[in-house]
């Protein structure tokens, strides 16, 4: 009987453990791409069910199907940042193609189409359309782009110095910045350790709460290296837990259609520094 028993526990151990391992995966599954939701419609605003929905990324040529609902709703999770390209089509109307879509990091955006009657070889394309909303959810905060990463005066090459750029985010204290310490951002008055840092949908978030470190994350991505960052400072979702500060989202750049690389070197001689006023005064 008793050993029944211990065998019964060693198999709830093991689910219960499995389970463990398998729930950070499905929790960060989606934190660092991007969701395209939105209608299919006929002329007359009703729902066009079946309807065929295929996103593909312009910078890979890689496409992701899926079909309407009965309502004419769809939704694609798990795409990954940059511009993408979106066909709509369903027999007896027209194809429709949007392009000009860049979805960011964590971004949930809402793209509805409208279908015309008539052949479905007839394509009606749209081009250059407005930027899109994010009306899905409430969070606030904003995205900072590989332009402004690469082109951006850095000192350290530290991106999370760009943070600054969002409202309500200060820098960390003269002390940390003595000691070289990155990452160290204040947030709408709480301090540097109650922010959470995620690569790739990874925590990657340092709890030493040691000054010993140089950084607040586990690991420091290179600009380089960098697609985009979002940096939510409020109302963030559900997903996104035990942290009171900030939530600073990055992704990592990924392959495209052609081949390509980068070679970069970090140099900082005081040969090319600016004379000191008091140095020269002392001769």
């Amino acid at each position: 009987m008793e050993e029944v028993t211990m065998r019964k526990k060693s198999w709830l151990s093991s689910v219960l453990f499995t389970g463990l391992l398998l729930a950070p995966c499905a929790l960060h599954a989606q934190q660092d791409t991007a969701t395209l939701t939105g209608d299919v419609r006929d002329e007359t605003g009703a729902g066009v069910p079946q309807a065929s929905v295929v996103v593909t990324s312009v910078a890979t040529n890689i496409p992701l199907r899926t079909e309407t609902s009965a309502r004419g709703s769809y939704t694609l999770p798990g795409l990954k940042p940059g511009p993408y390209q979106v066909t709509v089509e369903k027999q007896g109307f027209q194809k429709t193609v949007r392009s000009g879509i860049t979805l960011q990091v964590n971004q949930v955006a809402r793209v509805d189409f409208t279908l015309k009657l008539g052949s479905i070889e007839s394509v009606v394309e749209v081009i250059g359309a407005a930027p899109l909303l994010e009306t899905e959810t409430s969070s606030r905060g904003a995205v900072i782009d590989q332009k402004k990463i690469v082109e951006l005066p850095l000192n350290g090459r530290d991106y999370n110095q760009l943070a600054l750029l969002s409202p309500g985010v200060l820098g960390g204290t003269p002390r940390l910045a003595s000691i070289g310490f990155k990452g160290a951002l204040n947030v709408n008055g709480n301090r540097v350790f109650m922010n959470a840092f995620l690569l790739d949908g990874v925590d990657n978030t340092s709890y030493s709460n040691s000054f010993r470190g140089d950084n607040v994350q586990v690991v420091q991505p290179s600009v380089e290296a960098l697609q985009e960052f979002k940096i939510q400072t409020n109302a963030y979702a559900a997903e996104f837990g035990r942290s009171a500060g900030a939530v600073i989202n990055a992704t990592i750049r990924s392959g495209t259609n052609s081949f390509k690389g980068t070679v970069y070197e970090f140099l900082r001689n005081d040969a090319f520094d600016a004379s000191n006023f008091f140095a020269k005064l002392a001769g």
